[in-house]
């Protein structure tokens, strides 16, 4: 009997998300409106306060917090390599260069040591976090530059002190694509206790309401995704739950070839699970898929293979690194299969 293939990635939509999406339907909200509004302050509560607008996606989010702390035209903006093309995207729209910044010799994440090594003091600022794993907030931020902290991966989670991720950085951004924490197909939020870069970010948001401005765009979000979004919150908590309970049966499952075991770095979210297989990651791959599971590498291309410099940590963990499904839509025989079926061929491949 064939599978059915157990995808990397798959969003899970509830009745009560469907009715909050179709009650902003039926009530007319489809632009920019009362629940994207609503969404700004359920999210300003859960921060203390803080002021948070909400964007057309977490790509816009990173390039309007940029935009808010008026970085010259060129300035360098320093980035892991390690991560997804939109961060660059962000960096070039916003009018900055991108400076890409090695991993840590055990961590997914930039470190202190990397920024350090990497940045100088024109940088205009610094964008930690990846794949749910934490960098050094506060060591980074005593470098002198300002932190924008990429919460994608990572919302909904707490640093060891407790505090939320988010919380720490000058900035925050966060986004909900299909596949992210909150999935709401597309959105984005900026988190900020500055009142006047939060300002600034809703003017460049709408570029209809507000004078002529070349920097302005139309970054805004829709109330029907803004309704999924909230809806969404409220089971936030459990599915970092479920993320971190699935995330400790990996462990022993896998044990030293996974990153987290291996690495003992602090994973605020199970975002993305990372194993190391024995022998080519591209057989293990292709050996999953026949097994019906779909495994992949976690990024694209590192990005300093395309604009340059020196990333050996990260050129190792992409060498070697692949990403196994993991999420809160997984059906306990999925769960089954996968680690029946992955550690086995982690060390045969």
């Amino acid at each position: 009997m064939d599978l059915d293939v157990i995808p990397h990635a798959r969003p899970q939509v509830s009745d009560a998300e469907i009715e909050a999406v179709v009650a902003a339907l039926r009530a007319g909200r489809l632009a920019q409106g009362e629940e994207v509004a609503a969404l700004e302050r359920d999210v300003s509560a859960a921060f203390d306060g803080a002021y948070v607008v909400a964007v057309s996606s977490g790509t816009a989010a990173l390039a309007l917090s940029l935009r808010a702390l008026e970085l010259s035209h060129g300035a360098p903006v320093v980035i892991p390599s390690y991560t997804c093309n939109s961060l660059y995207a962000a960096v070039c729209a916003a009018g900055g260069e991108a400076r890409c910044v090695d991993s840590g010799a055990h961590s997914a994440c930039i470190t202190r040591a990397t920024v350090a090594e990497a940045a100088g003091p024109a940088d205009a600022a610094i964008v930690p976090h990846t794949f749910g794993y934490l960098a050094d907030v506060d060591g980074i931020k005593a470098l002198g530059q300002p932190v924008i902290e990429d919460c994608a991966h990572a919302f909904g989670g707490t640093y060891a002190d407790g505090a939320r991720i988010g919380c720490k950085g000058d900035i925050a951004m966060v986004s909900f694509y299909a596949t992210k924490m909150v999935p709401a197909g597309e959105g984005g939020l900026c988190i900020t206790r500055r009142e006047s870069w939060a300002r600034r970010i809703r003017q460049l948001r709408d570029c209809d309401a507000c004078e002529l401005d070349p920097h302005a765009f139309n970054y805004k979000m829709s109330d029907i995704h803004a309704a999924l979004a909230r809806a969404r919150l409220e089971r936030l908590g459990r599915d970092v739950d479920e993320r971190q309970r699935l995330a400790q049966a990996y462990d022993q499952a896998f044990a030293a070839r996974s990153h987290r075991v291996r690495s003992g770095a602090s994973q605020a979210v199970c975002y993305r699970y990372l194993v190391s297989p024995d022998g080519d990651p591209d057989a293990f791959m292709e050996a999953a898929l026949g097994a019906a599971i779909t495994c992949r590498r976690p990024v694209f291309r590192p990005l300093h293979e395309s604009l340059g410099g020196r990333c050996p940590h990260t050129e190792q963990f992409h060498s070697s690194m692949i990403s196994v499904p993991l999420y809160p839509g997984l059906t306990e025989g999925e769960v089954d299969r996968i680690l029946t079926v992955l550690p086995n061929l982690c060390a045969t491949r």
